[in-house]
């Protein structure tokens, strides 16, 4: 499947590692942070900023090595929204830390929208500045 010209596969592969520490991440910060050590909002940030550090890496490196263009960042940043933000919002808040079942399913749709908002913005805006810096139009 081609999105764009491109596969999943030159979407995903060549930044996979940055995909899998941002995964192993999130999964630090509801197994790690919040059962075992409770929640500590030091810890919480640490591990957000830790997460966009990689996502902005990925979108980095996918424009400088790989040539991809604004909509394939847009495009780049659906996919990390599902794949982390999708990982940390439905299968930790559903399955290991439920939200109360009078607030279900609406608790978990704000919570996946607002992260996703977060993801893409850090995707977008890592990945058009790089662009926009490689075409010559920041100076």
């Amino acid at each position: 499947m081609k999105v764009f010209g491109k596969s999943l596969y030159e979407y995903l592969w060549p930044v996979k590692w940055y995909v899998i520490a941002s995964v192993i991440v999130v999964i630090f910060q509801y197994e790690g942070m919040i059962a075992q050590m409770g929640y500590d909002p030091l810890v919480a940030r640490i591990t957000q900023w830790l997460w966009e550090i990689f996502v902005a890496a990925a979108a980095f490196t996918l424009v400088w090595k790989h040539k991809f263009g604004p909509k394939h960042i847009f495009f780049t940043g659906i996919l990390f929204s599902v794949i982390i933000h999708g990982l940390k919002a439905f299968v930790f808040r559903v399955f290991f830390f439920p939200y109360p079942p009078e607030t279900w399913p609406w608790q978990h749709i704000d919570k996946f929208l607002y992260g996703s908002a977060i993801v893409m913005a850090v995707t977008l805006g890592a990945g058009l500045v790089t662009y926009y810096y490689k075409q010559g139009k920041i100076k």
